[in-house]
C-alpha cells in the first residue's frame, strides 16, 4: 500500500507530481556546488464541478513551501506561498490567473535563486490546460520594485510570455496585455540549479549517507583505540620502544648486508675449492 500523498496521479490521462516533494536549491552561480537550501513544497488542487454535466467551473493551484533548516542553526527558516486560478465564467468567457503582481522570498539569500520561477511556472504549465482562457491582467507597480532589481522583476514575467504595455520609459509601471493561456510560454531555466527530489527518496538518501557515516565513526574509534594503546605501551616502556624502533630501522640494512655476505662466503669457496 503506497502513501497517496507522495505518489505521482494521473488525471484526465496526464501524468501530475506528487503532493508533497522536496526542492533541492544550489546557488545559481555554481549549480555544481553544495544545496544551499532545502525546501518542502506542497501542491493542493481544487477543482469545482457543474451539477449539470460535470464540466470544471472553477479551480485553484495554491503551492506552500517552506524551507528546512538545521535545528540549531542561526539561519531564519522561511516561508510562503504560490497560486493560480480558473473560472469558467458567464458572459466573459473563462479565465485564469497565474501571478501576483509581485513575488517576495524570504529569507534574502534565496533571492534570485529561480525559486519564484519554478513556482510561476507550474502554475503557468497548469492553466494552459484550459488553453482558450483569458489571462488576467498583471499590474506592476513602482512600489513594488527597487532600481536594483526591477528590470529582473520585468524579465520574470515577459520570460512567460507576458507582454506589458508600460506607463513610463524607465518601466517603473505596467499592466499586461489580455493573452490567451495557450500563449503562455513555460519556462524551464530552474532546472540549472534546482532539482525536484521525492520525498522518500530524499530521506532514503539521508538515511544512508547517516548508516555510512556511522560505520566510518566506528572504524576511526577504533583506530584511535589503537593509537591509543600504543601510546600507553610507549609511556610504559619508553626505552624497549626506542630498541624497537632502532631494530625495525637497521634490520632491513643488517638482512642485506648477511644476504651480501653469504653470497661473498660462497663464492669464495667455489673460487678457493674449499
Amino acid at each position: 500500500m503506497t502513501l497517496p500523498t507522495f505518489d505521482k496521479d494521473f488525471r484526465d490521462g496526464q501524468r501530475i507530481k506528487p503532493r508533497i516533494l522536496m526542492l533541492e536549491v544550489r546557488n545559481q552561480s555554481e549549480s555544481e556546488g553544495k544545496p544551499i537550501a532545502w525546501l518542502l513544497v506542497e501542491r493542493e488542487e481544487t477543482y469545482r464541478r457543474d451539477d449539470r454535466d460535470e464540466s470544471i467551473s472553477g479551480a485553484t493551484i495554491r503551492f506552500h513551501w517552506e524551507v528546512i533548516g538545521l535545528k540549531h542553526s542561526r539561519r531564519t527558516a522561511g516561508n510562503g506561498s504560490f497560486r493560480g486560478s480558473y473560472s469558467r465564467g458567464f458572459s466573459g468567457g473563462p479565465a485564469v490567473s497565474v501571478a501576483p503582481a509581485a513575488v517576495f522570498l524570504d529569507p534574502a539569500e534565496l533571492r534570485g535563486q529561480r525559486i519564484g520561477t519554478y513556482l510561476m511556472n507550474e502554475v503557468v504549465v497548469w492553466a494552459k490546460q484550459w488553453p482558450g482562457a483569458t489571462v488576467q491582467p498583471i499590474q506592476l507597480l513602482s512600489r513594488q520594485a527597487h532600481e536594483d532589481n526591477k528590470e529582473r522583476r520585468n524579465r520574470f514575467y515577459e520570460q512567460f510570455g507576458l507582454v506589458f504595455d508600460y506607463r513610463d520609459p524607465e518601466h517603473r509601471e505596467g499592466r499586461s496585455r489580455p493573452i490567451l493561456a495557450e500563449a503562455l510560454t513555460p519556462v524551464e531555466t530552474w532546472k540549472a540549479n534546482l532539482r525536484e527530489w521525492d520525498a522518500r527518496d530524499c530521506l532514503v538518501d539521508i538515511l544512508n549517507e547517516n548508516e555510512w557515516l556511522q560505520y566510518e565513526l566506528v572504524q576511526r574509534r577504533r583506530a584511535v583505540e589503537s593509537l591509543s594503546a600504543k601510546l600507553r605501551g610507549i609511556e610504559e616502556n619508553p626505552v624497549r620502544w626506542a630498541l624497537r624502533r632502532v631494530w625495525w630501522r637497521v634490520a632491513p640494512s643488517l638482512f642485506l648486508v648477511a644476504v651480501l655476505l653469504a653470497i661473498g662466503a660462497a663464492g669464495w669457496s667455489a673460487v678457493t675449492g674449499g
